[in-house]
């Protein structure tokens, strides 16, 4: 699930509930590609935060484990979980509006229902946030790309990770340092 700061759900992947890990569904995910393609385009300045359960890539930081406190690298690691904050609180939100997503209530269907359970409650989720909403901000921008194609580009996830660590090197020098 990918959030903004005001909770609005952006992108949910409900197709593989509790089946798969983490890292495997965004290796499939048409989020992956648009992020892949807009570093590969020269775009730098959009970054994703995910935890430790994703690969580091030039367009997904992710904490360094085991930071001495005071460095660099453990602010850069505050910020990281700071700014993973929306999120968490996001599941917290939800599951207790939507009580049948809460982990002590277990939905008696099939998966793939159960997905589509989980895409309506991201929904009615977004409308009720909307609904919330008097006023719009418009410091925030948000652009969105509608529709993705496969480039053919073979990446090598060494090549990737390596770069997400020049990525994620610069900016710790450049933030925290």
């Amino acid at each position: 699930m990918i959030c903004d700061p005001n909770l609005k759900i952006l992108n949910v992947n409900a197709r593989f509930p509790g089946a798969r890990h983490d890292s495997y569904i965004w290796s499939s995910c048409p989020v992956r590609r648009v992020m892949q393609r807009a570093f590969d385009n020269g775009n730098r300045n959009i970054l994703l935060i995910g935890d430790s359960g994703y690969p580091l890539e030039p367009w997904l930081m992710t904490p360094l484990p085991n930071q001495p406190e005071g460095t660099p690298k453990f602010r850069y690691n505050e910020a990281l979980c700071k700014a993973r904050n929306p999120v968490e609180r996001l599941f917290g939100v939800l599951k207790g509006t939507w009580r049948c997503l809460s982990q002590q209530r277990v939905l008696l269907y099939d998966p793939g229902f159960t997905g589509k359970v989980v895409n309506a409650c991201s929904t009615l989720h977004n409308i009720r946030l909307r609904e919330q909403i008097k006023e719009l901000d418009n410091n925030i921008i948000l652009e969105v790309e509608t529709h993705v194609h496969a480039d053919g580009t073979d990446y090598n996830s060494n090549s990737v990770s390596s770069m997400g660590k020049r990525v994620q090197d610069r900016l710790i020098t450049n933030f925290f340092s």
